[in-house]
C-alpha cells in the first residue's frame, strides 16, 4: 500500500470542532453533528461495516445501552463504509435506535480515522464531542474490542455534564 492509496486523518485536538458532515441514514434523511449542536453531546462511532460479527456486536452494545446515553443528554451516530441498503438491513435486524450513516467512498470517514480506499479498510474509532461539537476525546484502535467500553464513555459523559452544570 502506498501513501497515495492510504489516507490518514489528521488527529483532532481536544476542544477542536469536529468535522461537519451530512450523510444519508437508513431513513433516507441526511444526518450529521450539526443536528445535535447546542442540545446534546455526541458519540460518533466509525466502523468499516455492519456485516462482521465484531462490528455488529459493538453497535448492538451501544443500542442496548442507548437509554443510558440518552439519560446523559447524548446522541449516537455510526458511520460505515457500507451502502445505505446494507445499513438498512442491519438497522432492522439489530433494532438500532440511532442512525447508521452510509459513507461508501470514505470521504467523511477519512476525516475521523485511517481509511484505505483500495481495500476499504477503516481503523475503528469513537469520537466524543460536547454539545457544542467540540472534541472531548477520541479513540482509535486496531479492532473494536480495544475501543473504550460503554461504561467508560458514560463516565466521561457524566463528568461532562457535571462541568456543564457548574
Amino acid at each position: 500500500m502506498t501513501n497515495s492509496e492510504h489516507t490518514s486523518s489528521l488527529p483532532l485536538e481536544k476542544g477542536q470542532i469536529i468535522p461537519a458532515f451530512a450523510l444519508p441514514g437508513t431513513d433516507g434523511m441526511p444526518h450529521g453533528p450539526w443536528d445535535y449542536k447546542q442540545r446534546e453531546h455526541l458519540v460518533v462511532i466509525v466502523i468499516r461495516s455492519v456485516t462482521t460479527d465484531a462490528e455488529r456486536a459493538l453497535i448492538h452494545t451501544f443500542a442496548t445501552h442507548y437509554t443510558d446515553f440518552r439519560a446523559e443528554y447524548c446522541a449516537i451516530l455510526t458511520l460505515t463504509a457500507d451502502a445505505v441498503i446494507t445499513n438498512l438491513q442491519a438497522q432492522e435486524q439489530l433494532r438500532l435506535p440511532f442512525p447508521l450513516l452510509a459513507d461508501p467512498t470514505g470521504r467523511i470517514i477519512q476525516r475521523y480515522t485511517d481509511w484505505d480506499p483500495a481495500t476499504r479498510t477503516v481503523k475503528p474509532c469513537i469520537v466524543l464531542a460536547d454539545r457544542y461539537n467540540a472534541l472531548y476525546a477520541q479513540w482509535h484502535a486496531d479492532n473494536e474490542a480495544d475501543l473504550p467500553s460503554v461504561k467508560e464513555l458514560l463516565e466521561h459523559l457524566q463528568y461532562m455534564n457535571t462541568l456543564c452544570a457548574l
